[in-house]
């Protein structure tokens, strides 16, 4: 049995990511599929713009055999975590071959070089690094020049690689397939038509970006995106149509107030440096979440970090936690969001061979991990909570546009196709 994993967002689930489930099937020649995905909030820290298990059902009608949640903690994390624990957990289940992933270039080399220089970190990468960051340069931007530095060849041709959204997790991916040693073989599948921050929608393949800001237009009609997505994704998605989305950043804006009409020691908070605290200790409540993001925006700071740090804020997701996620190995648990039922022989054989719990009653999550005696049950419980609360708070966002209540993980009936 040969199988493949995918780490997406599906956001929503649309014609490229169709092209790229096809074409990582034909190059593989693999029976099954599985999806790691994003669950409610997304690693740009906004809530994803539907649910987790209509975005799972979504890519389990188009043809994904199973979809596993990639932990919050890890779905709202720096490219470094985001993809870390993305590649633990699919590592842990020990029955993938391949990790097949998108990316603006298909030199596999390059993107190779690059990841060495992350994790090996030579004495020319920190020098620039370091200088760079005490200039007040973000990080991003000053990773990218100690990068360009320290392989020493076309300037332009390179940071025009390391500035590519899906480039830059491909090298995460690459490299924490490195770091860990593992035996999965990463596969690049090179974006067709759209880029990642494409704004038209071309009536085949789109990018997400393009199909949520035609949602976001004036006189939106569902049909709008019809030729941008598989068929079943256009009936999920018109089923549910301000029943339980549209869902954006905007309606975090009470929770985001509460917060900080409760201030806490946010240097505690994953994510928010002293600086940042002091900021936001200076932050009128009074204001909407949009708002707040532009008044908290500096040359170090880009919006995805401040995004991040604010959902983290809001779920009170703490540093300490953090590292002991880390120092734990990052893949604790698989839950299970979706499946295929001509996929059966998939997940028995993951559950045979996996070397972490697949979590399918969620009720049964506790009983689930005493079975694995390497893994931490009270760090495991840890990280779950943050899941539970990231989906509970997804539900009121909902509930408070819609007036839907959506079932909560412990009773939600997972789709199966």
């Amino acid at each position: 049995m040969k199988n493949i994993a995918i780490i997406a967002e599906y956001n929503p689930f649309h014609n490229g990511h169709m092209y790229h489930l096809n074409k990582a099937k034909e190059l593989t020649g693999a029976d099954y599929s599985i999806a790691l995905m994003s669950g409610s909030f997304l690693q740009r820290g906004i809530p994803a713009m539907w649910d987790k298990y209509t975005r799972a059902n979504m890519a389990t009608s188009s043809g994904v055999d199973l979809v596993l949640e990639l932990p919050y903690v890890y779905a709202t994390g720096s490219a470094k975590d985001f993809a870390t624990g993305a590649v633990c957990i699919l590592n842990n289940l020990n029955t993938i071959q391949y990790l097949c992933f998108g990316a603006e270039t298909d030199d596999i080399t390059i993107l190779s070089d690059i990841a060495d220089i992350i994790n090996e970190e030579p004495p020319s990468y920190q020098k620039v690094l370091t200088d760079a960051l005490s200039q007040g340069i973000s990080y991003p931007q000053a990773r990218a020049m100690g990068i360009i530095t320290t392989l020493g060849s076309n300037d332009r041709e390179i940071a025009n690689i390391i500035n590519q959204p899906n480039n830059i997790l491909a090298v995460e991916y690459i490299a924490a397939l490195k770091r860990i040693g593992s035996n999965i073989e990463p596969i690049i599948i090179k974006r067709q038509s759209a880029m990642y921050h494409d704004e038209t929608l071309y009536g085949s393949i789109s990018s997400a970006t393009a199909i949520r800001a035609g949602i976001r237009s004036e006189n939106f009609n569902i049909d709008t995106i019809k030729n941008d997505i598989p068929v079943p994704v256009y009936h999920i998605l018109k089923d549910k149509y301000l029943n339980t989305w549209p869902i954006t950043s905007m309606l975090l804006t009470p929770y985001l107030q509460s917060s900080l009409l409760n201030p806490i020691n946010y240097s505690e908070i994953c994510d928010i440096s002293e600086d940042f605290a002091n900021k936001l200790l200076k932050l009128n409540p009074v204001t909407n979440y949009q708002d707040a993001i532009d008044m908290l925006a500096s040359k170090d700071l880009t919006n995805t970090r401040i995004n991040r740090s604010l959902i983290h804020l809001i779920l009170n997701y703490k540093e300490l936690h953090r590292k002991l996620f880390i120092d734990n190995g990052y893949g604790l648990y698989a839950n299970i969001l979706s499946f295929r039922k001509a996929s059966s022989q998939l997940i028995k054989a993951i559950n045979m061979e996996a070397s972490i719990p697949i979590i399918t009653k969620k009720a049964d999550f506790e009983k689930c991990i005493l079975d694995y005696p390497n893994i931490n049950p009270k760090i495991a419980e840890i990280m779950w909570n943050y899941d539970i609360k990231a989906t509970n708070l997804y539900n009121c966002l909902v509930y408070n546009s819609y007036g839907t209540k959506l079932p909560n993980d412990y009773n939600t009936q997972i789709p199966i196709i």
